[in-house]
């Protein structure tokens, strides 16, 4: 239910974006402002940052009442609208310095005369109970990256611990058991000094958060700008990861893919649905991401501001895509007696088949039910990972499979609902058989098919029927139907559709 509510979220933000273009447009030209140490209680810069933050206030506020009725805001925005002494001038003192030496912050690894493809961005720190998340997640990136592949990318393990002590340890151990892909330029290893960090301590308590919390949210801002301004010209794309996160199998082939289907403008794509995991950005963009996140990084956690800067450049909606290709293992988070338990629900290994067995001839699944998203009817049913999940359904709404040659079908397993979403089944389903196609509706795709024979009715989520040759076997079927019996409050998750024929 919390994605469902930030689904709503989201698409609130989108309808009240409009509202305050204006606004944010005459405050957005701090993005670009030139990179140079910031003179402490310069008034025009403190007025400056202060009207965007008094901006980026609002917007929050206004997005997160849903019902659009509230108006204490009309009057904030009229106390203290920007003015030309704010933002007719660009002083150089409003900026933080950030612009990296790369060749004096390598500490590991040989740089690669040509630029590739994509670069990774980790940083690591070390952790109190567990510290070996590092080694899986490189392994992972090493297991799942081709030879030729690994040409095109660049991992950049950035040590972002403050103990020195202990840099120098996992620099020495990762130069052993990477020397392979520290000189091929697979692998690099960097280190920010001391004077790139703003003042950690003492910080305003947003959020109600503890000074050590805002401590170590604020320094993670921080360790983030570093990667994005080190990365900067390596690549054509930049991903940024944890240190404890695994990929899935021919990830880089699916992002490149991603990249190449989008058709509109956008400034980062989404390859997990968790925190600041699995986002993709342009290589172009980095500086100015980098600027922005070291003039904001004592205000609020990155995923937050990140938020800000993709409104900021005027990305409409979000570019996630589904299955997620990267997974979060950490339990032990490095803010110290922090545990979570961070599971992507929508990783692709949550979706793989579990009747690899079965047939499932050529076909297409539609439906009449309002879908979530992206979980199309076919995902549930064809070649790529992924389920069918449907909001609340109601009674004679249905979901078709419609064959491309009528099968004789053997046996058939329907189930719904998932490990994560357990209470998100079919509760009272049908399905029916028929041999002969009508018409497709051209609205939804849906078949309008006669002479329906009815196979059974699903039980505890779940359907499936076992046919003999002499029986319903002999019966040439050319659509399924599965028709929803009663109105349900939960939604529908289609986990798989499996199909076996009789050869």
């Amino acid at each position: 239910m919390a994605l469902r509510s930030g689904l709503r979220l989201w698409l609130s933000r989108n309808v009240v974006l409009g509202s305050l273009a204006v606004s944010l447009a005459l405050n957005a030209w701090i993005l670009s402002s030139t990179l140079l140490p910031q003179q402490a209680g310069d008034p025009t810069c403190e007025t400056q940052r202060d009207t965007l933050i008094e901006s980026m206030k609002i917007l929050n506020n206004r997005l997160i009442r849903q019902d659009g009725k509230d108006k204490t805001m009309a009057p904030a925005l009229k106390e203290k609208p920007p003015t030309s002494a704010d933002c007719s001038v660009t002083p150089a003192s409003c900026s933080r310095p950030g612009i990296v030496d790369t060749e004096a912050t390598r500490v590991l690894g040989k740089p690669r005369r040509t630029k590739g493809f994509l670069s990774i961005g980790i940083p690591t720190v070390k952790r109190n109970k567990y510290s070996n998340y590092l080694d899986t997640s490189l392994n992972s990136l090493i297991e799942h990256t081709s030879e030729v592949d690994r040409q095109q990318v660049t991992v950049v393990i950035f040590l972002a611990d403050f103990d020195i002590d202990y840099n120098k340890r996992l620099s020495l151990e990762i130069s052993q058991n990477y020397s392979q892909y520290l000189n091929s330029g697979f692998m690099q290893v960097v280190q920010a000094p001391k004077s790139f960090y703003p003042k950690l301590d003492g910080l305003k308590r947003n959020f109600n958060d503890t000074q050590e919390r805002v401590k170590w949210r604020s320094k993670q801002c921080v360790d983030f700008a570093f990667l994005f301004s080190f990365c900067r010209g390596l690549s054509d794309y930049y991903l940024q990861l944890e240190d404890d996160v695994v990929s899935s199998e021919n990830y880089l082939s699916a992002i490149r893919d991603f990249i190449y289907a989008q058709t509109s403008i956008w400034t980062m794509l989404e390859f997990s649905e968790l925190g600041f995991i699995g986002k993709l950005f342009k290589s172009p963009d980095l500086q100015r991401l980098a600027d922005f996140i070291m003039m904001f990084y004592q205000e609020m956690p990155v995923d937050y501001l990140i938020r800000y800067y993709v409104l900021l450049m005027h990305q409409q909606g979000t570019f996630i895509h589904l299955p997620s290709l990267f997974q979060h293992i950490g339990k032990h988070s490095s803010l110290s007696g922090k545990e979570q338990n961070l599971v992507d629900p929508f990783f692709v290994d949550a979706m793989k088949r579990k009747y690899n067995d079965s047939d499932n001839p050529s076909a297409v699944v539609s439906t009449n039910i309002p879908i979530f998203r992206q979980f199309k009817p076919q995902l549930a049913y064809g070649p790529m990972l992924g389920y069918f999940w449907a909001q609340a359904p109601m009674a004679g709404q249905a979901f078709f499979i419609l064959f491309e040659d009528a099968a004789r079908i053997s046996r058939i397993v329907i189930e719904t609902g998932s490990e994560e979403h357990s209470k998100d089944i079919l509760e009272n389903g049908t399905v029916e058989a028929s041999p002969r196609l009508v018409s497709v509706n051209e609205l939804d795709n849906t078949p309008y098919c006669t002479d329906y024979v009815k196979f059974g009715d699903f039980e505890n989520g779940r359907f499936e029927m076992v046919t003999t040759g002499e029986g319903l076997g002999s019966f040439e079927v050319k659509c399924l139907k599965v028709t929803v019996k009663k109105d349900q409050q939960m939604w529908m998750l289609v986990r798989e559709i499996a199909v076996w024929t009789i050869k």
